[in-house]
């Protein structure tokens, strides 16, 4: 009996012997349970730190986008601003300084406020005629300002008390309107110091004569527009004329002198009937 054998003593003194070969073939026979796939273990670490990037990388972009249309606002903001201060940013007009150089040299003549009625002199150089005339041309300059100033002062007041303007436009504005108003009534006291009264009637003047200016300049643009263009007609058919070929002038010099013989013709015609009736 071998070791790997195994007896097994029977009640009627028998053995019986077992090899253990049939547990063998049965363990053999036994299916076996395939191996299940094992997911890797998840590294918590790095997970963390890719969900803190994509959260900084979008916060980042939230802020840039802020950023970007608070950016935007402000040059908005500042064009419209630096527009309205271009719209007040005004000045007077030369002739203004002018006249004060022209008072110097008529109070160094001797002229003294008050002194005669300029508007009636008969004599054209004159201290008080020079200064008046001097005035005048001032007060002219200043009418295109005021009537700026006029047109604007109403849409501004409306936007400031509906609160649509800015702090910087609305004292620009009325910068702007301090100094038109200081020159209306600056030419006003220089008026009345040059003749008692003209301080009355001097801005009604120089309106009138604002808009009599202005239509002779607009007359004389146009006649220059119609001689322009009349000039161009004329270089056009010139052009033209010696473009031709010489079968093309001969058959307008033909055509002109039909024109003139048809012309002649009919002159003769209306004398002959002139005969007759008399």
């Amino acid at each position: 009996m071998s070791a790997e054998e195994e007896a097994t003593l029977n009640p009627d003194g028998t053995q019986d012997t077992y090899d253990g070969s049939g547990d063998d073939k049965d363990a053999q026979e036994e299916p076996q349970e395939e191996d299940a796939f094992v997911e890797p273990p998840v590294d918590r670490t790095v997970l963390f730190a890719v969900i803190a990037v994509a959260m900084a990388a979008a916060f980042a972009a939230i802020l840039y986008s802020v950023w970007k249309k608070k950016k935007e606002d402000k040059q908005k903001f500042e064009f419209f601003d630096t527009l309205e201060q271009n719209q007040f940013n005004i000045r007077l007009p030369p002739p203004v300084e002018e006249y004060y150089v022209v008072k110097e040299k008529c109070i160094a003549k001797g002229w003294a406020p008050g002194q005669g009625k300029p508007s009636q002199e008969t004599k054209e150089n004159t201290p008080g005629r020079e200064m008046g005339q001097a005035l005048m041309k001032r007060a002219i300059a200043d009418i295109p300002l005021i009537h700026h100033m006029q047109k604007e002062a109403q849409g501004m007041y409306r936007l400031h008390n509906k609160n649509m303007c800015s702090e910087v436009q609305w004292k620009t504005f009325q910068g702007a309107e301090a100094m038109v108003s200081g020159e209306v009534e600056e030419v006003r006291a220089e008026a009345e110091e040059i003749e008692p009264g003209w301080s009355q009637v001097i801005w009604r003047q120089a309106a009138q004569y604002h808009g009599m200016l202005k239509q002779q300049a607009e007359q004389k643009m146009a006649a220059q527009r119609a001689q322009q263009q009349k000039r161009a007609e004329i270089e056009k058919s010139v052009a033209a004329a010696k473009a031709q070929t010489p079968e093309q002038k001969a058959e307008a010099e033909r055509a002109r002198a039909d024109k003139v013989a048809r012309e002649l013709m009919a002159e003769e015609e209306r004398n002959k009937s002139a005969g007759k009736a008399f």
